[in-house]
């Protein structure tokens, strides 16, 4: 059964035809990818991902769980060398190339030298990563992780996303560390592969190992149309993160222990549409 992945106000009408803004493709990576290609969409960056999380947090229960208790793959790549390297391709042109005859290894695409060496991307050698992959982090470690900041794009989305998943993650699941970052080991060759951001309740981890041939590859396509008209309403300036929304919730919580239902609920629906 398909994700739920659109509100009502998530699809847009234009000349009489509507338009979701975000599509799943679920299955094979390898078939999906040219069916997304096909369907003139883009593949879900990493940080347009954390940004769609973040705007669900008051969604209907059946949207918001849909992209918060499920698993995505994303349209950035990470390529990785045999002499340890390792390159976060965002918005990777690589992997919008992938099809079922593509050469595999390992589960991976194969890459060239020349291949590799043409990803103009931000790269990192084992030792810079030393610390910061392959176990799961605390908040401030999370903030401050090279991969993730990559992936983010934008320091101040990072800290809210962080914010949100420790909060929402406590909350729910018990847990004082998530986030990891666990990429794949270098091979005899370079090759590429999806970076694959995590459900919440194993902790929104970043993974660069997953096989693109699997069956349960999950890929979210968004339509053009859609991001044009989206893209012509005015951006609501933000000036307060993450970390505020949840201090204000939770002395609100303790107010409405004691004042009464119709004094706190104007301030329950402004803070709820924060």
């Amino acid at each position: 059964m398909a994700l739920k992945l659109n509100r009502p106000e998530d699809v847009v009408t234009i000349d009489g035809k509507k338009f979701p803004l975000f599509r799943e493709f679920y299955g094979q990576n390898i078939a999906q990818m040219p069916k997304l290609n096909e369907a003139g969409r883009t593949p879900i960056s990493t940080a347009r991902l954390m940004q769609r999380r973040l705007e669900l947090r008051k969604a209907p229960e059946d949207v918001k769980s849909a992209w918060t208790d499920n698993y995505f793959d994303t349209g950035d790549a990470v390529a990785y060398h045999p002499d340890g390297r390792m390159k976060v391709d965002l918005d990777s042109a690589q992997l919008r190339q992938i099809t079922p005859e593509s050469q595999r290894v390992g589960g991976a695409i194969a890459l060239t030298e020349d291949l590799y060496n043409a990803i103009d991307a931000e790269e990192f050698t084992r030792a810079e990563l030393e610390g910061h992959i392959g176990n799961q982090l605390t908040r401030e470690q999370a903030k401050a992780n090279p991969v993730w900041r990559v992936l983010a794009r934008d320091q101040a989305l990072l800290n809210d996303y962080v914010d949100h998943v420790f909060t929402e993650g406590k909350q729910r699941f018990g847990y004082d560390e998530a986030m990891g970052v666990f990429p794949d080991s270098a091979g005899d060759t370079p090759k590429l592969r999806a970076w694959c951001v995590g459900r919440l309740g194993y902790g929104s981890d970043a993974s660069g190992g997953d096989d693109l041939g699997i069956d349960d590859g999950r890929f979210v396509g968004l339509a053009p149309e859609a991001q044009i008209a989206l893209g012509s309403s005015p951006q609501r300036v933000q000036k307060y993160t993450m970390a505020d929304v949840h201090a204000v919730e939770t002395q609100l919580a303790e107010i409405e222990r004691f004042a009464k239902p119709e004094v706190t609920k104007p301030i329950r629906s402004l803070v709820d549409s924060l």
